[in-house]
């Protein structure tokens, strides 16, 4: 089994990646702080809609061209950014595996959007946990029996035990599909679709990801049971979306709906002979092999969806990929750059994006 501590070329390593074929009682697979899922190891089922590669013999979506045209009018995709955890700037999920042991919270939704899944609930939480420190303030919460708590605008909390105040939020099984969470405005699940640290140093991403883009469409052109929403202000989704997202002005006709799925039309020997860094080629292999799914709206344009580095320094650890981009800035092909204390992970060149990008026709739900 692959994990990031037993890769020696690494100077700086995610600490303590566990086995996760061993489970323990006490937390979901062993998994707790200082003892982290290494690369190896992928949320959901393997029939989740994350996990299950695109088929060779998928239809390319009639309207490709046109919404591949609008995504890339915002922008090739951003560039990763590591060295925003705790900070403002922070809008990536952090993910905590609870003990039963730590400290028991009842939850309490703050928003009044009608009956919360889990108001009331008690849950285990380390006390260090935090939410990421952007606006969004998500947080991810495992429970040692397999549930995925995800909240979204998260507040602090006492820490010994009391009331989790969130905006809105939900639970998925972690061993189920990811879909039907309360926390993204697709409702997939936190942990669905993101680039953990541990994947990136070891070059190794085995999922779909998650795409985040300017704004989406609200009318039913997509077709392929594209579902329009209710509220006027919200947009059209797609399986495996399950709620839509900040819809387009009028102005930016062809975007795609909240679930679509992109794909990088490039085989593995064209992506490998480009000869580019193992972290980036592994991006363009994940979204070559199994696509990316559109979860959410805002930011650049057009983006991936990163862990956000408090999963780590919550509890004192180094953040894992800031040591890694440091260790990668001196790539000659300057893909990883430095700048104010960040590093900047450089996805988009290299690759002929308007070419190479392309809309398909969305998965069928398993069952």
């Amino acid at each position: 089994m692959l994990c990031v501590a037993a890769l020696t070329l690494l100077l700086l390593a995610v600490p303590g990646c566990v086995d996760a074929s061993k489970r323990r009682p006490t937390s979901w697979l062993g998994f707790h702080a200082g003892q982290w899922p290494g690369a190896d190891w992928r949320p959901y089922s393997a029939d989740s809609p994350f996990n299950v590669p695109i088929s060779a013999h998928v239809r390319v979506h009639p309207r490709s061209r046109a919404i591949v045209e609008r995504i890339l009018s915002w922008g090739v995709p951003a560039r990763l950014v590591a060295g925003t955890s705790d900070t403002g700037d922070d809008y990536g999920h952090p993910t905590y595996y609870a003990r039963s042991s730590d400290p028991v919270y009842r939850l309490r939704p703050t928003m009044q959007w009608g009956r919360s899944p889990i108001r009331g609930v008690r849950i285990h939480v380390p006390a260090a946990a935090r939410p990421a420190g952007g606006s969004d303030g998500h947080m991810t919460v495992v429970q040692p029996n397999g549930w995925e708590y995800d909240f979204w605008r998260a507040s602090s909390k006492p820490p010994s035990g009391g009331t989790l105040r969130f905006g809105w939020g939900g639970r998925v099984r972690i061993d189920g599909s990811g879909t039907g969470g309360e926390a993204t405005a697709s409702g997939f699940g936190n942990l669905a679709g993101i680039v953990r640290a541990p994947e990136l140093a070891a070059g190794r991403i085995d999922h779909a990801l998650f795409v985040v883009v300017r704004c989406t469409s609200g009318d039913g052109s997509f077709h392929f049971g594209v579902r329009r929403p209710h509220d006027r202000n919200q947009s059209a989704f797609v399986y495996p979306a399950t709620h839509g997202g900040s819809r387009c002005p009028a102005s930016e006709r062809g975007a795609p709906p909240m679930g679509a799925r992109l794909q990088l039309a490039m085989s593995g020997a064209e992506i490998d002979a480009l000869g580019l860094p193992e972290w980036k080629r592994a991006i363009l292999h994940a979204l070559a092999r199994y696509g990316g799914y559109v979860g959410d709206t805002g930011g650049p344009g057009f983006a991936i969806q990163l862990e956000s580095g408090s999963t780590y320094t919550a509890f004192g650890y180094a953040d894992p990929l800031l040591g890694f981009a440091a260790q990668s800035g001196g790539e000659t092909d300057g893909s990883v750059q430095e700048y104010e204390g960040r590093y900047l992970f450089d996805i988009a060149s290299g690759v002929d994006w308007a070419s190479r990008l392309r809309v398909v026709t969305p998965p069928r739900p398993a069952g």
